[in-house]
This record gives structure tokens, C-alpha cells and sequence, in this order.
């Protein structure tokens, strides 16, 4: 995650254990109903929270036929001097090894929104649509991305899609409106504008609390076989909360989702550091998803390429680092990854693939 979301931390900056802390993770709430595979539109749009602590924000992957890849966050945030305020981040990493970034900054009156969809402008950008047919555009100085994402699996969440945290008030949410999209657009970056094609992924997410408060180490992985979709989200929570651990994985075949939910197991091991920032990460991650009756999916991610390391307080100005620092401090590593897998079907029928996929690493410190 992951790198949404956490953009609050840019502004200023199990189960018993957790249940003993006080906190539900993917809880059902009273009065909210279990929406599984289907969201409702509401959850698309805009849902702002009254308090200094609220963030909110659409996440987009694109996984390019060309071997590229962006990052991009439509982000809302209370934190910090104002309420509502809209940014815009974007990421592009290409097969040279280069990554182009650029932050729409902050710029009084620049938000609209429409309750009750998804239809969000942030100046001239924009995210739109509903499922499955999703667009959004953003351009800041040399870095510009328009893209249409049709959702080929549902999407998809746990009961209210709520990590509660003590309180009702204090939550962090997560709604995967695309676990898998196939996507083409244009991308600018400095060596030039390129028609693209190939499969995405996007979620929403909204959270009340000071990133520190509610997640340390993020773990995720996006891939997309040609027959095969895997997203795996985990992130730790601080040992206030009991120290546990925050699990979602999407596996889907073809156009159907097999599994969705948090029964399954990540165990990483050989961790290095990474040299500018010393952050560790693992250099190999095995999962294993067993349900009984439904499917059993066996194997291992591997940290093949660092694409880049951000130290998150970097790109704020000089008072926002001098402020934010005191609070936490962020770092995010992407990597090239390679996957391979083995799914038993119940009939015990089983197939393997191996296939690249995008992995993140993420702390708050």
C-alpha cells in the first residue's frame, strides 16, 4: 500500500493481541452492511470526516505492455493548516531504470467533488466513472497521465472495510474498486509520450487518524499473470494496538474471483538494507492461501530490482519537513518482482504460473 493513503504522513508528518488493544480488524459495524464484492456508490466518491486527523484517497497502478509502470494518488487531507486540501502525485518508472515524479501542490479552491460517486477534480485533473469503467488524467510540469481502466474482476472488500481502533471515530478503510483493470492511455515523461496498453489496479481508502498512530511496515504486491491476478496487502500496527497485523489478498482467475479475505500467511525472510535511507526489506516473501473446498494457493515473490526509494518528507517544503519530522518519518521502496505460484482447485486439479508483478515496502518511523 502501499503508498496510499499514507500520503497524510506527507503533510505532517493477531488477532487476540489486537482484539485485546481494542481494535477490530476489517470490522462489522452495526448498521453497515457486509458489501463483499459488490460497493456501493457511495464508496466511490468522496465521504469527507469533519476532524484534523482525516485523509482520503484513489490509488492507481498501471502495469504498462512496455514494461512501465505509474503510481499515481488523488489525495485529500485535513492535516496540517486547512481542511479539504487536494494534492496530486504521480510516478513513472521506465525499463531505463529512470523514475519520473511531479506533485500538483496544494492550490486554494481547486477542489470539486460530486457526493455519492466518484467524480473528483483537482484543478484540470480527474478521476471518474463507475464500475467497472474508471478514467483519471493528471499533468504537473514534464510528468502527464490520462488512462481508462475497465475492471475485468469485482471489486471487492472485508465487511465494513473498517480497521477500527478503539473507537469508531478512529478507523482506517480500504475498497478495492478494481483488483484487476486492463488499461490504455497515453504517459509523458521527458523522453516523450507513448500510447500504452496493459492491466491495472485501483483502490480507495479513507483513514481519521495520524498515520503513526494506526500502521508501521506495509508489505504489498500487485500482479497480473495472463490468467492469474494476485494483491496482497499487510501492514503492522503499532504496539499500542497490540502489534498485529492488518491482512487482505485478492486471487482471482480469469474474470472470477476465487478468494478474498485475510486467511492466508506471509513469511519474509533474507532481509537486506537498502543503502540510501537503511531500510530493510526481504529479499523473498512466501504466502499461502488454504481454504478448504475453495482453493489452495502455494508459492513465493522475489525482490529481483530496486526501482526507487522516497524518503516521503522530501517533497514537502523546508516548514512542512521541520514540522513533520517531529511526528514520523516515512520511506516507501518499490521493486521488480517475479511471482510464482501453485493453485489446487477443490476438484485437485492444480496449474502453476510465474509471472513479474510490482512489490512495495513501506515504514512509518
Amino acid at each position: 500500500m502501499r503508498a496510499r493513503l499514507l500520503f497524510v504522513v506527507f503533510l505532517l508528518a493477531l488477532p487476540l493481541a489486537a482484539m485485546a488493544a481494542g481494535i477490530q480488524v476489517w470490522a462489522k459495524l452495526d448498521g453497515v452492511p457486509n458489501y463483499s464484492t459488490t460497493l456501493p456508490d457511495a464508496m466511490y466518491g468522496q465521504n469527507y470526516v469533519d476532524r484534523s486527523s482525516y485523509g482520503e484517497g484513489w490509488f492507481w497502478l498501471s502495469s504498462m505492455s512496455d514494461g512501465s509502470y505509474s503510481f499515481s494518488n488523488f489525495m485529500i487531507s485535513n492535516i496540517g493548516f486547512g481542511k479539504n486540501k487536494p494534492t496530486v502525485d504521480m510516478t513513472v518508472w521506465e525499463p531505463s531504470g529512470q523514475t519520473y515524479t511531479a506533485r500538483l501542490p496544494f492550490k486554494e479552491g481547486a477542489l470539486k467533488s460530486v457526493p455519492g460517486r466518484m467524480d473528483l477534480a483537482i484543478g484540470e485533473n480527474r478521476i471518474s466513472g463507475s464500475y467497472p469503467n474508471f478514467s483519471f488524467k493528471a499533468s504537473e510540469k514534464d510528468v502527464a497521465i490520462e488512462m481508462q481502466y475497465h475492471a475485468t474482476l469485482p471489486t471487492f472488500t472485508i465487511n465494513s472495510g473498517r480497521v477500527v481502533y478503539g473507537s469508531p471515530d478512529d478507523y482506517y478503510s480500504l475498497y478495492v474498486t478494481a483488483p484487476r483493470a486492463t488499461i490504455s492511455g497515453t504517459v509523458r515523461t521527458p523522453s516523450g509520450t507513448r500510447t500504452v496498453t496493459g492491466f491495472g489496479y485501483t483502490d480507495h481508502g479513507i483513514v481519521t487518524m495520524m498515520p503513526y498512530d494506526y500502521s508501521k511496515r506495509w508489505l504489498t504486491l500487485r500482479c497480473f499473470d495472463q490468467k492469474y491476478t494476485l494483491d496482497i496487502l499487510e501492514f503492522t500496527v503499532p504496539k499500542k494496538w497490540g502489534g498485529g497485523r492488518v491482512p487482505l489478498i485478492v486471487f482471482g482467475a480469469g474474470d472470477k474471483l476465487v478468494y478474498g479475505g485475510s486467511q492466508f500467511t506471509l513469511t519474509p525472510t533474507g532481509w537486506q538494507t537498502e543503502p540510501k535511507y537503511g531500510q530493510k526489506y526481504p529479499s523473498r516473501v512466501d504466502f499461502l492461501i488454504d481454504r478448504p473446498n475453495k482453493v489452495k494457493v502455494e508459492g513465493f515473490y522475489t525482490f529481483d530490482k530496486l526501482m526507487h526509494s522516497v524518503d516521503m518528507l522530501s517533497q514537502l517544503s523546508t516548514f512542512e519537513r521541520t514540522v513533520a519530522k517531529f511526528f514520523a518519518k516515512s520511506y516507501i521502496m518499490r521493486f521488480l518482482s517475479t511471482v510464482e505460484g501453485t493453485v489446487t482447485m477443490p476438484d485437485g486439479s492444480t496449474d502453476t504460473f510465474k509471472t513479474p508483478a510490482v512489490a512495495e515496502v513501506l515504514y512509518i518511523n
